[in-house]
């Protein structure tokens, strides 16, 4: 309705002028000179009005223009002055209140991603460099860096990290970094990329974290898990066990007994006997993780070793197909008790071999990695992955999926680890799945 008022008006006004245009010519052809005079100020005022209408019209929109090119909405719009059904009036305030929505989205965004307990950082690839689109607090704190926009000085700060990031070319991946922040000791970070393209720019996805952090989140978790476990194992034999022994006492307070109530009397005490035995077995398993002896260490080839576990296993090897490779360098020391450790290497190994039960290409290998004051040993296999859902829970106590696992070996092997002050953890990606020991 405005729009066509507008060129109404504007037509009207052109029309006008063309009619007085067209008396002036013919004034003039008649020499009415006082007349001619007379409609030439008339034209010249019509020209003028006509000018001044279109420039006040253009001139309020191109306002409105600028402040959405530059997203300027501090405009004090006049609504009397644009009057209310202008089409550029109602562009801007829809524009304006679009961005007041955005923006508190953003906000809102920015407390979520700064209150997540793990770094974060987003980058945008441009021309020949990254730019820094956020960067949340948990980052900040972890490489006690301000924030900034750029990239490269990111890097000045923390170039381990933005060079692993660099080597990998930003592409998807999943993996662990040695980190030494200004004068700290050497800490190991979990670091994921996600490579993503939004609306043709390409954008980076990098979340960090602690390992020992990750693993001091979880404990509190974990040992609310073991003793649901216990109060389940001791419920499961303590009440057959009272039920039956209520039972027997049944029998022995009648006066007459015969043959059918003394076989059920024995296969109550049968029954009773082994559920104390398997609350036994378990208090027995219980005591071997809760009460492991502290490591004695001492200097051991690393390699031997290897050596000594892989020809125990070298007939189980044989029957089963697998290739087992020892790929420790001949001579890398470390302190360890040996004893300990090799549990632990054993614990493993079973673990690799149960795994490779249901596949073609049956291989375990054992290799590591020297980062300064730091050794990483990985013992992989070409098992069958873990499902996702209980990858947080195998080393709980008790817990296992196999049939005849009493679910300890992994939780025994990962304190062993840290009586020896490293960590273990495992880890699967590209189809590989690897348990990790670091030891300092």
């Amino acid at each position: 309705m405005k729009r066509n008022s507008l060129i109404f008006q504007l037509v009207f006004r052109i029309l006008f002028l063309a009619f007085v245009l067209f008396m002036l010519a013919f004034i003039g052809i008649k020499n009415y000179w006082f007349s001619f005079t007379f409609v030439c100020i008339i034209t010249i005022v019509s020209i003028t009005e006509i000018i001044h209408f279109s420039k006040n019209y253009l001139s309020k929109n191109q306002k409105i223009i600028d402040a959405l090119l530059y997203n300027d909405f501090s405009l004090n719009i006049n609504q009397n002055q644009y009057k209310k059904d202008n089409s550029a009036l109602k562009l801007y305030h829809k524009i304006k209140e679009e961005h007041v929505l955005n923006s508190s989205k953003e906000i809102i965004y920015h407390q979520l991603l700064n209150a997540v307990p793990f770094g974060f950082l987003i980058l945008k690839k441009e021309e020949n460099d990254r730019k820094i689109i956020f960067i949340n607090h948990h980052f900040q704190l972890i490489f006690s860096v301000p924030k900034s926009s750029s990239w490269n000085y990111l890097k000045k700060l923390i170039p381990q990290f933005c060079e692993t990031l660099e080597n990998k070319e930003f592409d998807d991946f999943k993996s662990t970094i040695d980190i030494q922040i200004n004068d700290e000791e050497r800490q190991t970070y979990l670091i994921q990329n996600t490579k993503t393209l939004i609306a043709h720019d390409e954008y980076a996805i990098i979340f960090i974290d602690s390992i020992q952090r990750v693993i001091d989140s979880t404990e509190k978790e974990a040992w609310m898990n073991i003793m649901k476990v216990i109060a389940h194992e001791i419920i499961n034999s303590l009440t057959p066990i009272y039920s039956l022994a209520n039972t027997t006492k049944t029998y022995f307070e009648t006066d007459n007994l015969d043959k059918n109530d003394y076989d059920d009397i024995r296969l109550s005490l049968d029954t009773i006997m082994n559920r104390s035995q398997h609350l036994q077995t378990f208090v027995e398993q219980y005591r071997q993780l809760t009460m492991l002896p502290n490591p004695v260490k001492s200097t051991q080839n690393l390699y031997e070793i290897v050596q000594g576990i892989e020809q125990s296993f070298s007939a189980e090897f044989h029957q089963k197909n697998i290739v087992f490779q020892n790929l420790i360098p001949q001579n890398i020391e470390v302190e360890i008790d040996r004893i300990l450790f090799e549990q632990v290497l054993i614990n493993l190994i079973k673990n690799a071999i149960y795994s490779l039960e249901n596949v073609e290409t049956k291989s375990i290998e054992i290799s590591s990695k020297q980062t300064d004051n730091r050794l990483q040993i990985i013992i992989q296999d070409s098992g069958q992955l873990i499902d996702e859902e209980i990858i947080s829970k195998i080393f709980l106590p008790f817990y296992t999926t196999r049939k005849d696992g009493a679910g300890i070996g992994l939780t025994l092997s990962k304190n062993i680890i840290e009586a020896h002050k490293g960590y273990l953890y495992y880890q699967q990606n590209d189809g590989v799945k690897r348990f990790n020991i670091i030891l300092k």
